[in-house]
């Protein structure tokens, strides 16, 4: 029997759902209550049920880990409240295991139902926040950036009101929403005029992800899709085709000036510290974060320490900027330097669980989505920032609990 929304409880937690499929509308000072709403109504649901209270053990403590670990590194560091406000922005990471996983684990419903649903509403959310944006983006002006180029875009994407936020963030929802769009297509049998609909607004969307022309998020797009698709062979080599399709005429109708691709073949990206190209920026980044991680391997430096130590490395580099501008941009040295090879190695544990769930259920999407922020982390500290690690945390947890109860049964 599958979940009945005929009642407030049920209903609590299906528009907790839905608030996710909304995300990329959300005011970014705002997308902490969308955690809070499903954490109380699972809460609801757990304390209300007349089953049996059951916890799925190992899923809690191994979704949980990585969250314990930044803990544990945080009490670690001198700074404490700077490890204590990394620590408040990463709440996400305990509070939807131990919502999946505790309050919902003895919660039977139709997950998968609820999953395509939210697909839905979140392929359409970022279509309505595409063409909101590129409206919007007619009437940015600023003097620091003359040319509509992708400084422009970028710029502009985070200033703007009501669409402000980080380009990269916005870039994963897009990605997402790309991802999301396609298995919509293989899942759904829709009417030509819907199919249509669907790939129009996978235009409107591609159009927004290569005018911010954030280069980590897009070759992580290319990349995991290529690679689900390999491992699958059952998506439709049409929809495949189609998107590369897209994203090549996409790239060659781009103007020179907003192809940010064109710095990573330049030498002098890599020879010289260049405050107006990210390549470089980000190369001087990696080495700090190397050297550092080679000086400390063992237990790093504290999760609140770290940037300081960051910070301090920049400058001597010859990287001059304000205190606190840029972090690692590399998840994986973000992990080792707070908490050592031993949080690198839960971490890792971490991401291979969920990546053995994928595979062992042929949940293609979530095997597409993991490889997507696996390669993201590589240029990003994604879980070190609400917009993405709220995303990020609900995703995972969301997704395994339903690979775990893929059966629609009685609540």
């Amino acid at each position: 029997m599958k979940m009945s929304f005929s009642n407030i409880k049920n209903t609590l937690f299906f528009v907790s759902v839905i608030l996710f499929g909304m995300y990329p509308l959300i005011p970014e000072r705002y997308e902490s209550y969308a955690p809070i709403f499903f954490i109380v109504s699972s809460f609801i649901l757990f304390v209300t049920s007349n089953n049996k209270r059951q916890v799925i053990f190992r899923p809690l403590v191994i979704m949980s880990s990585l969250f314990v670990i930044f803990l544990i590194s945080c009490f670690l560091s001198e700074n404490l409240n700077e490890g204590f406000k990394k620590i408040e922005t990463m709440l996400s990471l305990i509070g939807f295991p131990v919502a999946c996983f505790w309050f919902l684990g003895n919660i039977k419903f139709d997950l998968l139902k609820i999953e395509t649903i939210f697909f839905k509403i979140f392929f359409v959310s970022n279509v309505v926040f595409s063409l909101v944006a590129l409206y919007l983006l007619n009437f940015y002006r600023n003097p620091k950036f003359p040319s509509r180029d992708a400084a422009f875009f970028r710029n502009a994407i985070s200033d703007i009101p009501f669409i402000g936020d980080h380009s990269i963030y916005i870039s994963i929802f897009l990605a997402l929403a790309i991802i999301m769009g396609a298995f919509i297509y293989q899942r759904t049998n829709l009417s030509l005029v819907v199919k249509l609909g669907l790939l129009f607004g996978q235009l409107i969307i591609v159009s927004l992800l290569m005018l911010l022309m954030s280069k980590g998020v897009i070759i992580a797009l290319i990349i995991s899709s290529t690679a689900t698709f390999l491992v699958s062979q059952r998506i439709s080599k049409k929809i495949v085709l189609g998107g590369i399709l897209i994203i090549i005429i996409t790239f060659i109708l781009l103007p020179k000036q907003n192809n940010r691709f064109t710095e990573l073949f330049h030498k002098e990206s890599f020879e010289k510290v260049d405050l107006n190209n990210s390549t470089s920026i980000r190369f001087n980044i990696l080495k700090c974060s190397i050297k550092l991680v080679l000086e400390h391997p063992i237990f790093g430096y504290g999760l609140g320490d770290v940037q300081e130590e960051l910070d301090s490395c920049y400058s001597s580099n010859g990287l001059k900027v304000a205190n606190g501008r840029y972090n690692s941009h590399n998840q994986y040295l973000f992990v080792w330097l707070s908490s050592g090879i031993l949080g690198l190695i839960i971490f890792m544990i971490y991401l291979y669980y969920i990546f053995n769930i994928a595979i062992k259920n042929k949940d293609y999407f979530l095997l597409n989505a993991l490889i997507l922020f696996a390669i993201t982390f590589l240029v990003e500290n994604v879980l070190s920032r609400q917009s993405g690690v709220i995303l990020f945390a609900f995703l995972m947890n969301f997704l395994v609990l339903k690979n775990l109860n893929s059966k629609p049964l009685e609540n």
